[in-house]
């Protein structure tokens, strides 16, 4: 990693240096799917599995996306934080690849593996599987993380800085939204605003089916749910981390209109989950989030990948939009809307 960037064939070599893998293994390396912001590779040994994850300097989009590296290092502390977390509330079959070490110096942390059978649920959701109960879980994760973490004071202290909030969410969906659709700017930047003067709990900032494996070889009923992705982690607003994973439900009941019902009743239980959990109201908060999201998913920096009809496109942006106009201030509301655009 001469240019300090790991890539498959040096990572085994950096791990010896770091003591972390022996001289002896012959481990096997894959690269995993980062997104758009990071490159991850999973090292496996005959004894053990690693995912090292370095992030990238400037997102792979096609926009200019600056991001400082030193992201993955927030991302390290909150993955520990989530971890005391679900200790504290005795959340069963909910769980986070422990931390295994960190670089400050290369900017790479090292996590370990979740079970290899584990599946993604963004993949579950686009195969047409959907399952509510899993909603249903992560909602109550969600709103029970959020009440847990509210009241710690030592956590609030440790996560106040937002940069990485400011330059992975709020500039490259809603700004980027405000300036591409100027007619909703004053409503946008109000958001913006409201959002960047709440400070309450622990937010993920990145809580969505693609950062939630699901387990269901764990030998138990219910299947165990592996949460990932902590970089965007600040101590702000919950109703983004609710719209956030709302948001990709929403998607999806419009993309495979054939099976609306179920994905809508997956954010149905998901949202009444949280709500039932958390000690306030922010319901019109989360429909307003949804809405800019659901628009900066389709005109902001970083387009939801698997939506490529123009028409499919436009239902979504129609329905954002209308949301915005119209000041929908109820999840129902809102999934009237979507039902429209499914329709």
């Amino acid at each position: 990693m001469s240019d300090g960037r790991l890539a498959p064939d040096t990572v085994a070599a950096y791990l010896v240096r770091r003591g972390v893998v022996s001289e002896t293994a012959s481990p096997t390396v894959e690269t995993l799917g980062g997104g758009v912001s990071n490159a991850v590779l999973r090292v496996t040994t005959d004894d053990d599995c690693l995912v090292v994850k370095q992030p990238l300097a400037n997102l792979a989009v096609d926009d200019d996306w600056p991001a400082d590296v030193e992201r993955v290092h927030n991302e390290a502390a909150a993955a520990r934080a989530y971890e005391e977390i679900i200790r504290t509330a005795s959340l069963a079959n909910v769980r986070v690849p422990g931390v295994v070490f960190e670089d400050h110096t290369a900017h790479v942390i090292g996590i370990g593996c979740a079970p290899a059978e584990s599946t993604m649920w963004k993949r579950d959701l686009l195969d047409g599987r959907v399952d509510p109960s899993i909603a249903r879980r992560l909602g109550e994760f969600l709103g029970t993380s959020h009440t847990v973490a509210a009241g710690d004071g030592e956590l609030r202290d440790q996560f106040t800085h937002e940069r990485p909030f400011e330059q992975l969410r709020l500039d490259p969906y809603h700004q980027t939204v405000a300036d591409r659709h100027p007619d909703l700017a004053p409503t946008i930047e109000a958001e913006l605003d409201r959002i960047r003067g709440v400070s309450r709990t622990l937010v993920h900032g990145d809580f969505s089916p693609k950062n939630v494996l699901v387990d269901r070889g764990n030998g138990d009923d219910e299947p165990a749910l592996w949460l990932l992705d902590f970089e965007v982690a600040h101590w702000g607003d919950p109703a983004f981390d609710a719209a956030f994973m709302l948001n990709h439900l929403c998607i999806k009941s419009v993309y495979r209109a054939a099976k609306q019902p179920r994905y809508v009743e997956a954010a149905r239980r998901f949202w009444e989950a949280y709500d039932a959990r958390v000690d306030w109201s922010i319901e019109a908060e989360t429909v307003r989030e949804l809405a800019i999201l659901l628009l900066a998913r389709v005109d902001g920096k970083s387009p939801v990948e698997y939506v490529t009809r123009a028409d499919t496109k436009e239902r979504l942006r129609s329905t954002a939009r209308r949301a915005l106009v119209e000041e929908v201030e109820t999840f129902e509301g809102f999934v009237a809307l979507v039902k429209e655009a499914a329709a």
